[in-house]
């Protein structure tokens, strides 16, 4: 590596060269110790060998660093707050109360609502006992207006039947058994007639006694009326019933016949009283749904207790303490932030131009200003697929290893993406191309967030090969890969050969050299090969 002497020697004697390339009209010689480089005589130049590397295509970047686990935590309930039980730089853990609020009216509303639930669950019960009654109530009155509906048909068919025996008169078989039995009666009555005879007869013989005689005198006064009774009901009979018996008749059947309809009036009305047990149901169905209404509202009250108290949802470190205890919070008011360390990450941003070559993978160093010499690996695990409408950029996800905790979200950090690595190639300091005279120029390329120094060569390019007897052979070569320092050279010279570093600009094949050291003395000695000088065969 050169030193700073050296690099502000490379600086003075490039920006000559560019001038001179540039069209300025006069060749601008590097600094010559007296003795060297006067008018015929040979320039100076520090040279050094082609080297071969490894080199990088590098993507500069700047970005913050961001945290997944960012999280604010913030009030759920109206309440005082009790406590802050952290303060910034302090850990917490994932399920620690952070910050506790005052519960004393939630702790009351959670009572109010439990007493609810209670009484819409004492509502439920009352409800259903009266569907249990109104359906014990509801069979019992089936059975009986059941039971009434089939007495009346039977009173009804009975009135019917003698409505129309009534009206109908005597049959000829009662007519028949009604002449039999006065003729059973006339029998009678003259068999007690002969007995009563006798008896007479022998009584006034003095034969019998008087009882004897007054038994046959009552024998025969009973057929006597046995036999006008018998006559009488004959006669009944065969007269008919008359129009009052009808009527009666008539006005018992009609008087069934309503009863009957009455009764089942009353069963069609016991089911109409079916209605009684559909409305005590709705009524058990209204009283669960207030008993789901009060639980929702209870489990809403236990809910705003457990939010009084704030736990942080992470493992991390308090990044602000927003709220101090007597504060009133409202919903939505902020009261910490908690950062986890071990999920942070890079967000650079990249250009569209660097998009393509750009993907998931790419190793990338970075570093931080707030933490200055040192650097830190990763890979992009993330391109972000849509680019900023402002300034169309693309942002990644760089993850990077954080074991000490030392990056934090905030920082500003920028970083360096390799995009492709050449290896074993020959490699030259970017201060040792030259812009061809003919196609002089030099064009910045706009890298992701600011201009990189280094950019791309658009003009074609040479180097100065230290030639034989010290002498300037300028070489075309074709530029690979090229970042601030150094740039692959994929053809026009190879590792090993001696390129002029310092003094090279304005240089004409065969130009005699001095070779020089890094403070500006002659080398000495022949074909020297050292890292960064050298002197070449006579």
């Amino acid at each position: 590596m050169r030193t700073k002497r050296a690099a502000s020697a490379l600086a003075g004697l490039l920006l000559v060269g560019v001038l001179a390339g540039a069209g300025c009209g006069k060749k601008q010689d590097a600094p010559r110790k007296p003795g060297i480089g006067d008018p015929g005589g040979s320039i100076p130049v520090q040279v050094a060998p082609v080297q071969s590397g490894t080199i990088a295509a590098t993507v500069p970047v700047t970005g913050n660093i961001q945290a997944l686990q960012d999280v604010q935590l913030s009030a759920r309930a109206t309440g005082r707050v009790l406590a802050v039980n952290f303060r910034e730089g302090q850990t917490v853990r994932a399920g620690q109360v952070v910050v506790q609020q005052d519960t004393t009216d939630l702790q009351a509303n959670v009572r109010q609502a439990q007493a609810n639930v209670r009484q819409a669950q004492a509502n439920v019960s009352s409800n259903q006992a009266k569907v249990v009654q109104a359906q014990t109530n509801y069979t019992i009155q089936v059975q009986t207006a059941k039971q009434a509906v089939a007495q009346a048909r039977q009173q009804v068919e009975a009135a019917r039947q003698n409505y129309l025996k009534v009206k109908g008169g005597s049959r000829p078989q009662q007519i028949l058994q009604g002449k039999s039995q006065v003729a059973l009666a006339k029998a009678n009555l003259n068999n007690a007639q002969t007995i009563l005879t006798r008896n007479k007869s022998l009584f006034a013989q003095g034969a019998i006694a008087k009882a004897d005689l007054d038994t046959a005198q009552t024998s025969y006064d009973v057929q006597v009326q046995t036999y006008q009774n018998a006559q009488a009901a004959l006669s009944l009979t065969q007269a008919g019933a008359q129009t009052e018996d009808i009527a009666a008749a008539l006005a018992q059947l009609q008087q069934q016949q309503a009863g009957l309809q009455n009764a089942i009036a009353n069963q069609q009305q016991v089911q109409v009283r079916q209605q009684d047990i559909l409305a005590a149901q709705d009524a058990v169905r209204q009283a669960k749904a207030a008993v789901q209404t009060q639980q929702e509202a209870l489990a809403f009250n236990q809910q705003q207790v457990a939010n009084a108290f704030i736990k942080s949802p992470i493992n991390g470190i308090v990044a602000a303490r927003e709220v101090e205890p007597g504060q009133i919070a409202s919903p939505g008011a902020n009261l910490m932030r908690v950062v986890g360390l071990g999920s942070v990450y890079y967000e650079p941003t990249i250009s569209e131009t660097d998009f393509a070559s750009t993907g998931v993978g790419n190793p990338v160093t970075v570093q931080v200003d707030a933490l200055p010499g040192k650097k830190y690996q990763g890979k992009v695990s993330a391109v972000y697929p849509a680019a900023s409408a402002t300034n169309r950029v693309f942002s990644l996800r760089v993850t990077v290893a954080n074991p000490s905790g030392e990056l934090r979200p905030g920082m500003f950090a920028r970083g360096s993406i390799i995009t492709r690595v050449a290896r074993n190639v020959p490699v030259v300091p970017t201060t040792a191309l030259v812009p061809l005279a003919s196609q002089a120029g030099f064009a910045a390329n706009e890298s992701s967030d600011e201009l990189i120094a280094q950019g791309t060569q658009t003009a074609a390019q040479q180097v100065v090969v230290l030639g034989p007897n010290n002498t300037a052979l300028p070489r075309p070569v074709k530029i690979g890969i090229q970042n601030q320092q150094e740039a692959q050279v994929t053809s026009g010279v190879q590792a090993g050969e001696n390129i002029v570093i310092v003094g090279q600009q304005g240089l004409k094949k065969g130009d005699k050299l001095t070779i020089i050291d890094a403070n500006g003395n002659p080398v000495g000695g022949h074909g020297g090969r050292g890292r960064r000088t050298a002197q070449a065969t006579p």
